[in-house]
């Protein structure tokens, strides 16, 4: 078994692999599927080296168990528990040096995912996105952050469709072009229909020209997370 730090597997160690997928580059596997009396109870994927890249361990077809995940041979990014396909427990990333850099709790698929990144390697990691879930579906608002904590993009949704104001920023500060976009209900809208279905539906973020802008009040469970 891989020789990870924090690695658990939820994979039952007496399922049978079967490889379904090799490296174009030779022979070693790139995936396998492990099955248990006739059912496949886990996949991995596998970097060239044979170490581990990512790991899903499923019940009657849905994720459940910790998934794992490591960007570099040997080394874990990221691992992430789930209960009957919804993430369910405390979320852990760690660092390229084997850090622990963040965590968040999430409840049968309710909650705010979170992701940490470093762009330099003598840089702190930062937070970098902010997800908002109900039940396993994108439902809120949904933040991209540059390392000065201003947004470069900024999505709503609603029931895991698009429902709100959709923007993007360049590194200026400045709304790309033909941003701001609107949504309602995974259609996109004009402005003045947009406002219109606001009147009506509460659910649907309100037109604030100060939102043109990349800077925001972030509640407090995200803002103590960004130092």
């Amino acid at each position: 078994m891989f020789k990870l730090k924090h690695y658990r597997s939820s994979i039952p160690k007496a399922a049978r692999e079967r490889v379904t997928a090799t490296f174009v580059s030779g022979p070693q596997k790139y995936k396998a599927e492990y099955v248990l009396n006739g059912k496949v109870v886990g996949i991995r994927h596998f970097h060239e080296t044979g170490e581990l890249a990512f790991e899903q361990p499923l019940k009657n077809g849905l994720l459940h168990g910790t998934v794992y995940r490591s960007d570099e041979p040997g080394k874990l990014t990221s691992a992430e528990p789930y209960r009957n396909g919804l993430p369910h427990g405390i979320a852990k990333q760690w660092s390229e040096d084997g850090k622990l850099i963040g965590t968040y709790s999430m409840k049968h698929g309710t909650g705010v995912d979170l992701w940490w990144s470093r762009y330099e390697q003598d840089r702190p990691p930062h937070l970098t996105e902010v997800r908002h879930l109900h039940e396993g579906k994108r439902h809120g608002v949904e933040w991209w952050l540059n390392e000065d904590h201003s947004l470069w993009q900024e999505h709503h949704f609603w029931n895991n469709h698009a429902h709100g104001i959709e923007r993007m920023w360049n590194l200026h500060g400045r709304l790309r072009r033909g941003y701001p976009r609107y949504w309602v209900n995974d259609v996109r809208v004009t402005k003045r229909q947009y406002i219109r279905a606001c009147a009506n539906d509460p659910s649907l973020p309100p037109f604030r020209e100060k939102d043109n802008r990349p800077h925001r009040r972030f509640p407090p469970e995200i803002k103590a997370r960004l130092s």
